[in-house]
């Protein structure tokens, strides 16, 4: 279970009075409303709000790095992951199997996205996916290049060298067999052209109305970190910059499919090879943002100007469409810039196509500037009721239809929104909406598990950032929301032993009426450990026990091999004696039993090994997990830099990576050796670049403090080698992560233990740890001091600060005296230079108030030749051999 203490490095929240009147709309600041109460439930449903009556019931651990679910009519589940691969797993059985592997771009946010049923599934078995193609044209070579595009345009180079960067996100139809997609028949409908080579927002979400329309979210593909953007509108288009870092050419046009939400009806037969498009294999339906023919605009449009709609609902019912809209990265608005970082929440009828306002206005409606990035000065700001788009890149028309208000808008504090709730439900900050559905309860279903009455109506959404489920109840008729319910909280899972809530990615009522929910766990990039596809279900009375277990070793070079299975992690959340059943070999047979077994594994092969618990009333729970007996995964060794280091913004840092396999041996294939750094931001990340090699440098960006005032930033690692396979097994990925932490750290953002928090607009990013005194600790995990050989703090008050390595009560290291201080001084402490990773701990004696602790050393960064850095670190990405 995820803990508070997971979150210590989110930053704080902010007191409301602190933030009271931080929106901006139109230059002018204004006040936001009060959150307002929501009364009364019905006490007569009081058992369908008791959590006690409820389950959240682990399906697979196996899940890749999740992105999208389709629940099939016989509650099997398919989900993607963003490598290509698709998976179903059977409920009934507890076995996952990847069925399909498509050969996409995998790099940043591109891959395999989104997955949906055919609305006539059950007569057509269509499934629908959206992915990057490696190679769309079929010519046999990549698209685009593997690299990563400059920041500007290389000397030399016209405008036309930005199109070698140009692929696309592709709608394609397949047939379903039953156990997996025939690949063969995929059907291409719709390609959405987009520029690859950096980071980020591709949406991808699918849904269909009750006339059979299709909708699919499409993600501005525009960077959070754009040059000189500081977190808010992404607006560059300043002569030789990247035009990737203007969202006027795809969200903010007319004419272009990029940040939308597109509206389609799909032809029921199209004739093998042929190519996608209007009219050959999809139609426009009436009612959209503009009628077909119209100059200067794409018809497909249904809602424009949204920022990356990762999750949208399309609810036949209700005749509604609603989504979550991720947005920027400001802590705060500026009264020359615009509003703070808000996302959204948004619902509106299928007759009512509009503009959503970005990248010119956001939230509430707040307009930004129109900002002149090439002299880093103001301009007029953009006019909400008539915004125009006047970029150089934009192809579509520059009078544009009003922006639209929010339904729903929310920062990551108290007093930053009109619903407090969005907040307050969560144990973290950052904000990252992910749109969901709406239940229908269906009195004449006999599932046992289907959600009860009261929440008939509701609409669901998941949080990323904060660990949450809500329920809003929504005026069908007027879209108002009212009561705004935390569904199945983390502290009610942990009450009953369940798996807390982490990450949703998505969400989705099956057939059965039970919520189906897909976590992606914390980590960026990579299939994390606590990544998983659960059912929740209405329960009242006993509840089904959860099984897991640990086979260990799970792998193996050669047969005989023998493993142990340890199933003492399950248990049962009403305490009842349980019986342990497990099939071992995957074939179908539970024969032997017990908490505790052993088993030898005779052959080579791939074995699915199942463990069946089951309570006294005859309730189950199943897990699964694979032996390898044939072929290890390989192990990595970063060489360098150290896990934890430190390193100034834009600074180069070296790598250097090694390997060993049991079978292939110590001999590195360079080229298998696949890396990804990416921007951490709070409790999520942007990937950035993408690269492969044994060794090479990691290209930090000197623009990445401009990515939001008071954001915890930091850079994020993802390192993987691919074996050979053997003895006819298939090859095998292992997996290494680093955290590479900035040299300036702001104290509010360390575990802080004792000390206060408060906010102060004179502060660096506007607040600071105050009365730091003796058995208060500051903490910052994971972090490591190699290179380093002194901290700069700066502090006041009077007090002696110590600085103390992996726990809060071990003997100093370095200490500094402080006499009395009224003003922030900076206080050097200056010590060896010390070797791992751990924790770092801040104490002091007195009462002494910390802002900013400052690395000095060199650290495991170095910054970039003059001649490299013209185009900006996030250029080539170089490893070795490569430019």
């Amino acid at each position: 279970m995820k803990t508070i203490h997971a979150r210590a490095h989110a930053r704080p929240r902010r007191t409301v009075a602190a933030l009271a009147a931080t929106a901006l709309a139109g230059g002018a600041l204004l006040a936001l409303p009060t959150a307002s109460a929501h009364e009364g439930h019905d006490a007569a449903a009081a058992a369908d709000t008791d959590w006690g009556n409820y389950e959240k019931i682990l399906l697979t651990k196996d899940v890749g790095e999740p992105i999208d679910m389709a629940v099939l009519p016989d509650q099997r589940v398919i989900h993607t992951a963003r490598d290509g691969s698709v998976r179903l797993t059977d409920p009934a059985t507890g076995v996952t199997r990847v069925v399909n592997t498509l050969d996409v771009y995998a790099s940043s946010e591109d891959g395999l996205q989104g997955i949906a049923l055919a609305p006539d599934f059950a007569e057509s078995n269509q499934v629908y996916l959206v992915y990057a193609p490696r190679d769309a044209d079929g010519d046999g070579a990549a698209d685009t290049p593997s690299g990563n595009a400059p920041n500007a345009l290389p000397a030399g180079e016209d405008d036309s060298y930005w199109d070698r960067w140009v692929g696309v996100n592709r709608l394609a139809r397949y047939t379903w067999t039953g156990d997996s997609l025939d690949l063969d028949s995929e059907q291409p409908i719709l390609d959405i052209e987009v520029q690859r080579g950096q980071c980020c927002h591709v949406g991808a979400d699918i849904d269909f109305d009750g006339e059979g329309n299709l909708y699919l979210s499409t993600g501005d593909n525009t960077p959070a970190g754009t040059p000189g953007a500081n977190g808010y509108a992404p607006n560059n288009d300043a002569p030789g910059m990247n035009p990737g870092f203007d969202s006027r050419r795809g969200a903010g046009s007319t004419n272009d499919l990029r940040g939308k939400i597109l509206r389609i009806a799909v032809k029921d037969d199209i004739p093998a090879g042929t190519p996608p498009g209007e009219g050959s294999t999809y139609d426009i339906p009436a009612g959209n943002l503009f009628a077909p023919g119209t100059e200067g605009t794409r018809p497909e449009i249904f809602v424009m100007g949204v920022r990356n709609p990762f999750r949208i609902e399309v609810d036949p019912q209700t005749d509604s469409l609603s989504w979550g809209d991720y947005g920027p990265d400001a802590g705060a608005a500026d009264a020359n810039r615009g509003p703070m970082g808000y996302v959204e929440w948004n619902v509106v009828g299928l007759d009512d196509p509009h503009n959503a306002g970005w990248p010119y206005c956001h939230g509430p409606n707040a307009a930004y500037n129109e900002w002149n990035f090439e002299t880093a000065s103001p301009r007029e700001f953009f006019d909400c009721a008539a915004p125009r788009n006047t970029s150089r890149w934009n192809t579509g028309l520059t009078d544009l239809p009003p922006a639209r208000a929010a339904t729903l808008y929310y920062g990551d504090q108290p007093g930053q929104q009109p619903r407090d709730e969005l907040v307050n439900f969560g144990a973290g900050t950052g904000q990252a909406p992910m749109g969901g559905p709406v239940y229908h309860y269906d009195p004449e279903s006999t599932a046992p598990g289907k959600l009860p009455e009261h929440w008939d109506g509701k609409a669901f959404l998941g949080e990323f950032s904060q660990d949450y489920y809500a329920a809003l109840s929504v005026d069908w008729e007027t879209h108002e929301v009212g009561d705004i319910e935390d569904f199945f909280p983390n502290a009610a899972l942990a009450a009953a032993g369940m798996p807390a809530n982490d990450n949703p990615m998505d969400l989705e009522f099956g057939p059965d009426g039970s919520l189906y929910v897909l976590e992606y766990g914390d980590g960026f990039f990579r299939a994390n450990p606590d990544a998983g596809l659960y059912r929740i279900d209405y329960a009242e009375g006993n509840k089904a026990p959860q099984a897991a277990f640990t086979a260990t070793p799970a792998s193996s070079s050669a047969a005989p091999l023998e493993v142990s299975f340890d199933a003492s992690a399950s248990g049962d959340p009403d305490g009842d004696a349980l019986t342990y059943e497990w099939d071992v070999d995957g074939d179908g047979t539970f024969d032997l039993t017990g908490p505790e077994i052993t088993h030898t594994y005779t052959e080579l092969g791939v074995y699915t090994a199942r463990l069946r618990v089951t309570d006294g009333s005859g309730k189950r729970g199943l897990t699964s997990t694979s032996i390898s007996v044939g072929n290890q995964a390989p192990e990595i060794t970063v060489d360098l830099p150290a896990d934890g280091g430190f390193f100034d913004w834009g600074d180069e840092v070296p790598f250097q990576v090694t390997t060993n396999d049991a079978e292939d041996g110590t001999e590195t294939v360079c080229e298998r050796v696949a890396w990804s750094y990416g921007l951490g931001h709070d409790e999520h990340a942007h990937p950035e670049v993408s690269g492969t090699g044994c060794t090479g440098v990691f290209p930090t960006d000197p623009n990445s403090p401009e990515h939001g005032e008071g954001a915890h930033l930091y850079g994020a690692v993802v390192i993987t080698y691919t074996d050979d396979g053997a003895n006819g097994l298939p090859p095998a990925a292992g997996e290494a992560t680093l955290r590479l932490n900035p040299k300036l750290q702001q104290a509010e953002h360390a575990e802080v233990t004792g000390a206060e928090v408060v906010e102060d607009e004179t502060a660096s990013a506007g607040a600071y740890v105050a009365g730091l005194g003796k058995r208060d600790s500051l903490a910052l995990d994971r972090v490591s001091l190699a290179g380093i050989d002194g901290v700069t703090a700066a502090v006041r008050g009077k007090g002696r600060l110590e600085l103390r390595w992996g726990s809060p009560t071990a003997k100093p290291f370095a200490t500094a005296q402080v006499g009395k201080a009224r003003d922030w001084t900076d206080l050097g402490l200056s010590f060896r230079a010390r070797t791992g990773t751990g924790t770092l701990y801040v104490t002091a004696t007195g009462a002494l108030d910390v802002d900013t602790l400052t690395m000095m050393g060199e650290g495991v960064g170095t910054p970039p030749a003059a001649a490299e850095s013209s185009t900006g670190p996030s250029g080539a990405g170089r490893t070795e051999g490569e430019q």
